[in-house]
């Protein structure tokens, strides 16, 4: 038994013995490990299985209300939210992935809609939803698919998401069969006004084609990605793609709500999550020549960028702030242990704090990973993650409001 066990464990057996090194010798006897006794972790659903989406977005609401995706046996997902009253449900979508579910997100300005994507059988199409939580009734229908919402509530932004399901399904939405992408004049990002329904599209591919074109454009299929509108809802940032003959590239470009402005903040190797630290400033993890891979501070408009911390890891998360930037929770993807973790940290202070590492079994992995895209409650008290530590993607809170204090 020895020697199959060495034999397998030598090449050609590579991958193998990364297997065995990262999920047998590591990762069997692992769960969770939350570091301090005064953070409660808990399950948001009764469920066996439940994610809510993104890390830029809060599943919970200023009442205290959570939302969450239960997936069902046909391939859908149904929308629900708990409060102290139990589990609501909400309504069901075709149109939904597993990285940021059907971008489902609470108003800002009124705590009582919630927002969603769904597939409209009937006219083939894509469409945002609007629902009253007190109501319990969907109100309004947009007549595309939100990608990201304005706090103002004013309008959303929405790109194509067949396109993403043929460049990048990790994102992509996969009712349509046969699907014919339009010309780069014709896509890219459009503007959403949630009152009138008037739609724009406001930047199209070519246009960031011809905003300072590089050879590795040549012969590249292009896509933006990753839209986050600022605080005050006046500039949006995203992240525009392209793979060719010469490889993959991407640049993190930002513009004002109509589309004008368009300033490249960090380009072409690298930039991977960002967010709105406040109106002007935008944490990243990507490269720059100055700092390699890590988070970078960016100031819009402006070029000035700084190193956030050498304290911070050197490989990707997924970071969001709170109290103008005091604080970032981001995270890890899992290592050689098998760990993906969860990191608190204090800008001011440049305290890291690793709150816990959560067990990633293998079978999760490509389009169908579990990231644990760590994102806020609206108060600053909580940080809701997606984990499959106990063998199901379910999604968690941990309570760190006593930590921050």
């Amino acid at each position: 038994m020895k020697r199959i066990i060495k034999a397998i464990l030598r090449p050609p057996f590579a991958y193998t013995r990364y297997v065995y090194l990262r999920y047998i010798k590591h990762g069997f006897y692992a769960s969770a490990e939350v570091m301090s006794h005064e953070m409660a972790l808990s399950a948001v659903s009764e469920f066996p299985m439940s994610y809510f989406g993104y890390y830029n977005v809060s599943p919970e609401n200023d009442k205290g209300q959570v939302l969450y995706c239960v997936p069902s046996s046909d391939g859908n997902v149904t929308l629900y939210y708990r409060d102290d009253e139990g589990e609501h449900q909400i309504g069901e979508t075709a149109a939904h992935n597993l990285q940021q579910g059907c971008m489902s997100q609470w108003g800002y300005t009124n705590p009582n809609k919630a927002y969603y994507n769904r597939y409209n059988k009937a006219t083939d199409m894509y469409e945002g939803v609007v629902y009253n939580a007190d109501a319990q009734k969907e109100i309004d229908i947009l007549p595309m698919p939100i990608y990201a919402l304005s706090k103002q509530e004013d309008y959303a932004l929405s790109l194509n998401f067949d396109r993403l399901a043929v460049m990048r399904p990790d994102y992509g939405y996969f009712c349509h069969r046969n699907i014919v992408l339009p010309s780069n004049d014709e896509d890219g990002i459009w503007h959403v006004d949630i009152a009138t329904k008037e739609v724009k599209l406001i930047i199209t591919l070519q246009q960031l084609i011809d905003l300072k074109p590089a050879d590795t454009m040549d012969g590249a299929r292009h896509k933006v990605n990753h839209i986050d509108i600022s605080p005050d809802g006046k500039r949006f940032m995203f992240l525009h793609r392209w793979v060719g003959p010469k490889g993959r590239f991407m640049r993190l470009i930002t513009a004002n709500a109509d589309g004008s402005e368009m300033y490249i903040l960090n380009g072409d190797k690298m930039t991977s999550h960002s967010y709105w630290v406040d109106n002007s400033r935008i944490v990243s993890f990507c490269y720059t020549p100055e700092t390699g891979d890590a988070y970078v501070m960016f100031e819009d408009k402006t070029g000035n960028r700084k190193l956030v911390s050498k304290k911070l890891p050197t490989t990707d998360g997924h970071p969001s702030t709170i109290n103008q930037g005091e604080w970032m929770v981001t995270d890890s993807y899992p290592g050689h242990d098998a760990m993906s973790r969860l990191y608190l940290y204090n800008i001011k202070t440049d305290d890291l704090i690793c709150l816990g590492r959560f067990y990633q079994p293998l079978k999760y992995k490509g389009p169908g990973r579990i990231d644990l895209h760590p994102k806020w409650n609206m108060q600053g008290t909580k940080v809701y993650f997606e984990s499959g530590h106990n063998g199901k993607r379910r999604l968690y809170s941990i309570n760190v409001a006593e930590l921050l204090k």
